[in-house]
C-alpha cells in the first residue's frame, strides 16, 4: 500500500528504501518508521562522507524525505 509520502520520493533508490521502511514498520507507530528512515538516511550520508565521497542525490532526497516526515 503506497502512502502519499512515498509518492513524493523521486529517485528509484529513494522510493525503494521508503517502501522497505514502510513494509518493515507496518503495524507499529508511524513515528517509528520515521525514526528508522532517518537513521538509515544518516548512516548512508555518514558512510559516503567517511569515504570522502560526495553524498549522492538519492541519499539527499532520502534525508529530505524523512526530514519533512512528522
Amino acid at each position: 500500500m503506497a502512502t502519499k509520502r512515498s509518492k513524493r520520493a523521486q529517485s528509484p533508490k529513494t522510493a525503494e528504501i521508503v517502501r522497505l521502511v514502510e513494509a518493515l514498520t507496518t503495524g507499529i507507530a508511524s513515528h517509528d518508521g520515521v525514526v528508522l528512515g532517518r537513521g538509515i538516511a544518516g548512516l548512508l550520508r555518514d558512510a559516503y562522507r567517511e569515504r570522502r565521497r560526495s553524498v549522492p542525490r538519492w541519499v539527499q532526497e532520502l534525508i529530505a524525505y524523512y526530514s519533512r516526515a512528522r
